[in-house]
């Protein structure tokens, strides 16, 4: 007996087929066609965003982080926390800080005071836990578990480091006598403190790498030190950061990875024309290109410090800053921002009337800050 043919059933596996089909060429088209590619940023995802048609806070002489979906803005003691249609949502009062140094990572957000004693770690929607710690706060880094690192100078010793775990509890002090603690950094398994020291004292600069083991500290082992790295002479150091189990070092005119008690360059600035560079979970550098006598292109390049893989994004015009976060790079133009991903697809492109001074950003949205107000683009 002959099956009656469902012409209904048929018809939609085609039109199923066909879009299919048509989404597979758009995205081959998207990735391989730069004007097919700015053409549907423009017109379909709607990519292009313009001053003043955004939410935003009005706010003056105010310090402002971003963390997480929040914009958060200290004034007067006050810390509020804005959401991305700039609704204050929730505030905490009584902050004794003026001049603020933030840092964040996941769910943890930690604020002390700068060149003060008051310290203070938030994570949702609670302050976990503050302190007063003896000496001037100079550094702070937090990992995603909530561990703390407190770099505190001018006391007996040029710098303390004090590293507490996500409820507080002390977890070991290191005491250098003879450097000053530029940049700190946990490993996000709590195994390892990461500082990068520099002593002025003499006639040219001494950078040094110097890696702790946590366990080890906490033990109060005679051997904490895991690995321990002097650079050439005259090499400052600006930036250390954990990408996953690998230390990327960020110096002045180089940038090195330590793998395994091993360091290697990754990029010599003397050798590449790079104009900026930053570490957040990937390594981002932008680097010039001379194509004729006065012009020039310019290229983002997103490296992953794993397989030392490279990702681009090419620039037409000079970039004034770069400022990364997780997945996202923002790019300031001067009157218009581009934040990009760490695949090197654009987000948003975002333009005003005049230009850009600071920007604050984290993987959700992005503050835009004027002299009297703040833009919220989310990303």
């Amino acid at each position: 007996m002959d099956r009656k043919i469902n012409k209904k059933k048929i018809i939609i596996l085609i039109l199923i087929i066909f879009i299919i089909l048509l989404i597979a060429v758009f995205s081959i088209l998207y990735q391989r066609n730069e004007t097919i590619r700015v053409f549907l940023d423009e017109y379909v995802f709607r990519k292009n965003v313009t001053e003043n048609t955004l939410p935003k806070i009005s706010v003056e002489n105010t310090h402002t982080f971003a963390f997480k979906d929040y914009i958060v803005v200290l004034d007067n003691n006050i810390l509020d926390f804005y959401n991305k249609s700039a609704t204050k949502v929730f505030s905490f009062e009584d902050i004794e800080i003026s001049e603020p140094i933030f840092e964040t990572n996941g769910d943890f957000l930690c604020i002390a005071e700068k060149n003060g004693s008051k310290i203070y770690l938030i994570s949702n929607r609670n302050i976990v836990w503050q302190k007063n710690v003896n000496g001037n706060i100079s550094n702070l880094s937090v990992n995603k578990n909530g561990y703390v690192n407190v770099s505190i100078s001018d006391t007996t010793y040029k710098t303390i480091c004090t590293v507490y775990d996500e409820n507080g509890s002390e977890l070991f002090t290191n005491y250098l006598a003879n450097s000053y603690i530029i940049d700190s950094s946990i490993s996000n398994d709590n195994k390892f403190l990461a500082f990068a020291e520099a002593n002025f004292s003499g006639i040219t600069i001494q950078s040094n790498i110097k890696i702790i083991s946590i366990d080890n500290a906490i033990k109060n082992s005679a051997d904490t030190t895991y690995y321990n790295y002097s650079a050439p002479a005259g090499d400052l150091i600006i930036n250390i950061e954990y990408c996953n189990n690998d230390l990327v070092c960020l110096y002045d005119n180089h940038i090195d990875i330590i793998k395994d008690q091993s360091s290697s360059t990754i990029t010599n600035f003397k050798d590449n024309n790079i104009l900026f560079a930053d570490i957040n979970n990937k390594l981002v550098q932008i680097e010039k290109h001379t194509t004729g006598i006065l012009s020039s292109e310019f290229e983002v390049q997103i490296i992953d410090t794993n397989n030392l893989e490279r990702k681009t994004y090419s620039l037409k015009r000079e970039p004034k800053s770069i400022k990364i976060f997780g997945n996202v790079i923002a790019i300031n133009l001067g009157t218009e921002l581009l934040f990009i991903n760490n695949s090197g697809w654009l987000i948003k492109n975002y333009t005003s009337s005049h230009e850009v001074q600071e920007i604050v950003l984290s993987n959700d949205l992005a503050g835009i800050i004027y002299k009297d107000k703040i833009e919220i683009l989310s990303l």
